[in-house]
């Protein structure tokens, strides 16, 4: 009986030391594939809109991977510099060769619609807000050829030495930088805001999200959302990319 005992004994502690070795073992295999797991896995992809989804803490900023954090931040700031000095060919060197760019409207409820561009004849008068006013069919731009030719200098103007009288602002930078240091995510709410030459202001809001990879250049940006508040159509592009240029 007393063997019997013992014998129970020694296989229950067994079984205890199974049991912790492999839940060490799934652990160790599972902080294996967070390191080495993207923030996102199938962008650019200029067909599809990643609709966000509400962010933990570690979800929507790191708090390590400072120097990636910083060197993100600074292409961020290239960018609105290079837009609002009219630098097309500086701005597409912000993106990778196969970078998009992505025009939608935040419905207020944390769902991104398609927006902006010319409005296609069988979207008029049915692609509405919940107010009644017009979307945009959408305005999608891809590479850096046609990235160039949309933000760069409109009527036979020159790229300005520094921005003009109309300045993009964010006013908040979550910046979520994938385990391995190669992926990340920038979101952001933004003010666009200026003045004319008789002192005449404009405002309005909206934001960013963007996709960032690192690349032998550094961080690029691989797909850009550029997120209205207040939507409506435009003439500089539609689906298929920027007007003027044959697509």
């Amino acid at each position: 009986m007393r063997k019997q005992i013992y014998f129970g004994v020694t296989f229950a502690s067994a079984a205890v030391i199974s049991v912790g070795i492999t839940a060490a073992m799934m652990n160790a295999i599972q902080a294996k594939a967070n390191m080495s797991s993207p923030v996102w896995v199938d962008h650019p992809n200029p067909l599809r809109i990643d609709q966000p989804s509400v962010p933990a803490k570690h979800e929507l900023f790191s708090e390590d991977h400072a120097a990636d954090v910083v060197a993100i931040e600074q292409v961020w700031t290239a960018y609105d510099f290079y837009h609002d000095s009219g630098n097309g060919t500086d701005m597409a060197s912000l993106f990778t060769p196969d970078g998009v760019v992505q025009h939608l409207w935040n419905d207020g409820h944390g769902v991104f619609v398609a927006d902006s561009g010319i409005v296609a004849p069988e979207d008029k008068g049915k692609r509405l807000t919940s107010d009644g006013k017009q979307l945009g069919s959408g305005c999608v731009v891809r590479g850096r050829e046609e990235i160039a030719y949309y933000f760069g200098p409109k009527m036979g103007s020159k790229a300005l030495a520094w921005p003009g009288h109309s300045h993009h602002m964010e006013t908040s930078v979550a910046v979520k930088v994938s385990e391995d240091g190669q992926t990340a995510v920038m979101s952001s709410p933004d003010i666009i805001a200026g003045v004319n030459d008789k002192g005449e202001g404009h405002f309005t809001t909206g934001g960013k999200r963007v996709f960032f990879k690192k690349t032998s250049e550094g961080w690029e940006i691989a797909e850009l959302y550029a997120i209205h508040d207040n939507p409506g159509p435009t003439q500089g592009c539609d689906v298929n990319g920027p007007i003027g240029m044959r697509h």
